[in-house]
């Protein structure tokens, strides 16, 4: 049960802050996203600040190292991998 409670830790600080950033259309989320994430990242990687999926695996990724050393779980490391696939489930992408 533990590891549960530690899994869905990590997937709820995921998918919030990938919420949070690309969700609002304005906001604080957008000035985030507008004004400092796209002045930092290379202008061929602005799309992933538009994109749940795409946006969800950097944010998984980006997770991983705190959670890592607050836990020590290996499974963590694939978290990166789950985030973006939650997204894909809930908003309807397999059909």
């Amino acid at each position: 049960m533990e590891q549960f409670t530690e899994f869905l830790s990590y997937a709820l600080a995921s998918m919030g802050l990938v919420i949070l950033v690309v969700w609002p259309e304005d906001g604080p989320g957008a000035f985030v996203r507008d004004k400092l994430l796209r002045k930092l990242l290379p202008r061929p990687a602005h799309g992933v600040l538009d994109c749940y999926i795409c946006f969800g695996f950097w944010t998984g990724l980006l997770l991983s190292v705190p959670w890592w050393f607050m836990y020590r779980q290996d499974w963590i490391w694939f978290g990166c991998l789950m985030i973006p696939a939650v997204f894909w489930l809930v908003m309807g992408k397999w059909k």
